[in-house]
């Protein structure tokens, strides 16, 4: 091929990519806003893969064939169970390539042989991967980023666009992953995902975009994305329809609200929109309200430590014991649930538990923030410190040390003044 051959066929693939990613982010959005609208419409990730396949089609038009004037040679360009170039192993000792959901091919040489432009022939340019109410293993292996090109593992739909993209010729791979609030586990997964997500480096060019979609009963939907371009552009897309979506965690899946419940006397007679000291005892919202899908794991926290909840916020709940008045805090959080002890002492018990800065808090802002951080009249009682309690604590028994380190730091909050 001449020096212009070669030019020519550059920027016609260049031209083809951008036309790829156009029709990408229309079918993505329109995907993504499906979801939402009929959460429990979609059949696992055959239903999403089928729905995101017409999408692709409609916005691809007749670009997506690749005519040929030899009969019987033209090229479908956009191909369902395409084969990977990686080798794995899944359910028996021969190695072979997985198959991504869908994928959007290079066309083919104009002058090939009829065999190098059947399907499984095609190179893949873009590649989808899609899910519904996935585990942790399902979405993403933790360790790809150490497998060689020789290594033969699992497959997990991240983790088949990485490898992909790092060691062959995939130019662009997205992943869905779709919650539909029966599960209790996504938030999990999907904040262990993005970090992971956040420390990959891939060769230039080369773009991984991984899109979290959970449907919230309350229509405070979560859409989060490693890609904050892709992110912003979706929740921007889902807004112009009506939805409402955000990218915190706190909004992740999670069970209808409950009707606030009265934590004593004084709650149960005091009116609605009352103040002062009324207003103080009359809880703004349930444990239900604030965790959600995590109500039980918040629940059982108040519980080992013998704790009575007080002045639910909207993002927190407040813990008393014995007389002894707001000495620590529960917090939703990505990963898990934010246990905060009112300041730091001396005697602070050794643990496992991460500990995390206060201002990552979901109720970090307003009077909080200040109590959090001791200033202002809170400056003789802080500075605050919080722990992560990690999600995969609540599929422990409560005699498992991680959580007998959370009756340590309950039981030294026990202690403050």
């Amino acid at each position: 091929m001449t020096d212009d051959g070669q030019t020519n066929a550059a920027a016609s693939d260049a031209e083809f990519e951008r036309f790829c990613e156009e029709i990408t982010m229309a079918s993505v959005g329109e995907t993504v806003a499906k979801l939402l609208t009929h959460p429990f419409g979609f059949h696992g990730d055959t239903g999403i893969r089928d729905y995101l396949y017409a999408r692709l089609h409609v916005h691809g038009g007749d670009r997506l064939d690749d005519d040929d004037p030899r009969p019987g040679y033209p090229t479908l360009l956009l191909q369902s169970e395409h084969y990977t170039i990686a080798k794995y192993i899944s359910g028996g000792e021969t190695a072979r390539g997985a198959r991504f959901d869908l994928a959007l091919t290079r066309p083919p040489a104009p002058s090939c042989d009829l065999e190098d432009r059947c399907a499984e022939r095609l190179t893949a340019l873009f590649a989808f991967e899609l899910g519904k109410n996935k585990s942790f293993n399902k979405v993403i292996d933790p360790e790809m980023v150490d497998h060689s090109v020789g290594t033969l593992t699992g497959t997990s739909d991240v983790s088949k666009l990485y490898r992909e993209l790092a060691l062959h010729d995939l130019r662009q791979g997205w992943a869905i992953e779709f919650y539909d609030s029966r599960g209790t586990r996504g938030a999990t997964t999907i904040s262990r995902a993005l970090e992971i997500c956040q420390g990959l480096d891939l060769p230039a060019g080369k773009r991984l975009v991984v899109v979290f979609v959970g449907y919230s009963a309350d229509g405070a939907h979560h859409v989060s994305s490693n890609d904050a371009a892709v992110q912003t552009a979706l929740i921007e897309q889902l807004g112009a329809r009506g939805l409402e979506a955000v990218s915190d965690l706190r909004t992740a899946p999670r069970a209808p609200a409950r009707p606030p419940a009265a934590t004593s006397p004084r709650a149960s007679a005091a009116p609605s929109g009352t103040h002062g000291w009324a207003a103080a005892w009359q809880p703004s919202a349930t444990i239900e309200d604030v965790f959600g899908d995590r109500a039980a794991f918040a629940n059982r926290i108040v519980r080992i430590g013998g704790f009575e909840e007080r002045g639910r916020k909207s993002q927190y709940v407040n813990l008393s014991v014995a007389r002894k008045m707001n000495v620590a805090q529960i917090h939703p959080q990505p990963g898990g649930i934010g246990l905060v002890l009112k300041r730091r002492t001396a005697g602070q018990p050794a643990t496992a538990l991460r500990e995390i800065p206060v201002a990552w808090l979901a109720g970090y802002k307003g009077p909080n923030a200040r109590w959090l951080d001791g200033k202002d009249s809170y400056v003789k009682k802080g500075p605050a410190v919080a722990y992560l309690i990690p999600d995969e604590l609540d599929e422990l028994g409560d005699d498992d040390p991680q959580w007998r380190d959370v009756v340590r730091l309950l039981d030294h909050a026990k202690t403050f003044a």
